[in-house]
């Protein structure tokens, strides 16, 4: 008796050979805990795996996808990873692995960690932000394969607009040389504008870096450490739990720093550079977006730069 199972379908001739880029499974909801030294946070992260199919291919074994990334997820659980990056690097080595025919792979893993940290006041909070990892691997003529990894995160903070504060102190300015009643000298009112905090609009915007990193073994980067650069980079930090006290300080420290969404990217291109994670290479790529949710306008503002860790190290030394 033949077994209806016997023909494979899938390494049958394509009735049009045309190369397909990807191919796979999207969406695969998972539980990842990241465990370093003094660190453990959990991810749950939707995964994509995706690999390239060749002409004559008619389709590839989707089972060896989801498999693989069940078997991955499953290691992770008994031995932790130590990076999110990590995880995507084993789902991609063994799709290549199971995958002989393909030359490409591309792994995708994107969702919120939840991080036990504290407040301003030193009060233990919880926080949720958005991380995202991405393997390519490509497979060259001699087999040989090359991997690149991408590492990204996004956090949310608070922008001050610089130009709504500087018309506010100058209609304080032009209100107290027109009062009768008040006498001061023209040194004694900037003294005034520069000291007073003076209004502004405000609003939520969400800051995102992601870099390339070619050696896992060299390249360290923690994404709560790019979490961090983010926060600072704005002109204030989202608080979950603020007491009166604490929302004037806030508001008030805030409108000390306004920055244009430009400034904002400049900001955390220049804190990323400071901040020297070691073992990057001049030729990594680096992006950084950020987009303000407007709270005076039915739109928001989006800035971007993209540019190599080399060509951001040149630009911070000539402006030291």
């Amino acid at each position: 008796m033949i077994s209806p199972f016997k023909k494979d379908l899938q390494n049958s001739g394509s009735k049009v050979d045309i190369p397909i880029d990807k191919v796979g499974i999207v969406g695969v909801e998972k539980k990842v805990d990241i465990v370093q030294e003094n660190k453990r946070y959990s991810f749950y992260p939707k995964i994509s795996a995706l690999i390239s199919l060749p002409a004559k291919q008619r389709g590839i074994h989707m089972s060896r996808t989801s498999e693989t990334i069940e078997e991955i997820i499953n290691e992770v659980i008994f031995k932790p990873t130590p990076s999110v990056e990590v995880v995507g690097d084993r789902i991609a080595r063994q799709l290549l692995e199971k995958h002989p025919y393909t030359r490409k792979v591309y792994v995708k893993l994107e969702g919120k960690i939840i991080v036990q940290t504290k407040d301003d006041q030193q009060r233990n909070i919880q926080k949720s932000y958005k991380i995202s990892s991405f393997v390519k691997a490509q497979k060259g003529d001699s087999g040989d394969v090359d991997f690149n990894y991408y590492i990204g995160a996004s956090a949310v903070g608070m922008t001050v607009c610089p130009c709504a504060k500087e018309m506010s102190q100058e209609y304080a300015e032009e209100i107290i040389k027109n009062r009768r009643d008040i006498n001061l000298k023209e040194e004694d009112i900037k003294k005034l504008l520069n000291i007073l905090p003076f209004s502004s609009h405000n609003q939520r915007s969400m800051g995102t870096i992601v870099v390339q990193i070619k050696d896992l073994n060299n390249h360290k980067i923690d994404v709560l450490d790019i979490i961090d650069i983010i926060e600072e980079s704005m002109s204030g930090k989202m608080q979950s739990v603020l007491k009166r006290p604490d929302e004037a300080r806030l508001v008030r420290m805030a409108h000390l720093k306004p920055l244009f969404s430009e400034d904002v990217v400049r900001e955390m291109a220049k804190n990323f550079i400071l901040y020297d994670f070691p073992n990057l290479e001049d030729h990594c790529r680096v992006k950084f977006t950020i987009e303000s949710y407007e709270s005076i306008h039915p739109h928001n503002v989006y800035s971007e730069l993209k540019t190599t860790i080399g060509e951001l190290r040149r630009i911070i030394r000539l402006n030291k």
